[in-house]
This record gives structure tokens, sequence and C-alpha cells, in this order.
């Protein structure tokens, strides 16, 4: 190797370093300092659920007016469709959810889980 390339190669480590670095500040700024689970049947809100106050897990099932049924797990910091009546159960397989933003929807029953949450204002967008 000669000297330019180990310049070049030292000047390229560092970027992707820097960039990498400012990349897990920026993440972890805007992550919510509040995790709160809306649960929506047909539009109305059901339920409403502070994540990070959950103790254990807490299992409940939410039924539509035309007896179809949800049955969805709470834990600390995520939450999830554990089981539901609808033909494909793409809302069980669809996992957990666990950041704000985060969104789980069965088209057939009318449900709808999203997590809302604060987000921290200690560093904005415009200081990267």
């Amino acid at each position: 190797m000669k000297k330019g390339d180990k310049i070049v190669a030292i000047i390229l480590l560092v970027s992707v370093i820097v960039t990498l670095g400012a990349t897990l500040i920026y993440k972890s700024s805007i992550k919510g300092t509040e995790n709160i689970a809306v649960i929506k049947s047909d539009g109305k809100i059901v339920k409403t659920i502070d994540l990070d106050k959950v103790v254990g897990k807490q299992e409940f099932t939410i039924k539509t007016s035309d007896g179809h049924y949800n049955t969805i797990i709470a834990n600390r910091d995520n939450i999830k469709v554990k089981d539901a009546d609808c033909l494909h159960k793409e809302c069980v397989k669809s996992g957990s959810i666990t950041e704000p933003g985060g969104i789980i929807v069965c088209l057939p029953n009318k449900l709808m889980i999203s997590i809302e949450g604060k987000e921290n204002t200690i560093i904005d967008g415009g200081t990267f």
C-alpha cells in the first residue's frame, strides 16, 4: 500500500465512523419517552395502554359487533395480536410492535393497534 492509499483508507474509515455515530445519536433522540398503545375497533378508540407501566402480561379480547374477535397481549414495551378469527391472520403474523409509529392492522375485523409517544426534544433534526 502506498502512502496515498493509506490516507484515503483512513479518511473513508473516519467518515464511516462519524456517519454511524451521528445516525445512532439521531435514532436514540427520536425514540419516544412514552409508549402509549391505542387500540381502535371500527374507527373508535376501545382501549389505551401505557406500555411502560404494564406489569407482567395483560391478555384481553376485543370483540366486534358482528361476533368476530382479536386476542391481544400487552407486555412491558410491546404489544401484539395473539389470535384472531380472520381468514389469513396477517395481524397475528405481523408480530409485536415496540416503538412509536408501529402499527398492527386487521382489516377483516376493522382493528388497528398503534403506538404513540412523546418525542425527546433534546436533539432535533436541525442539529445534524
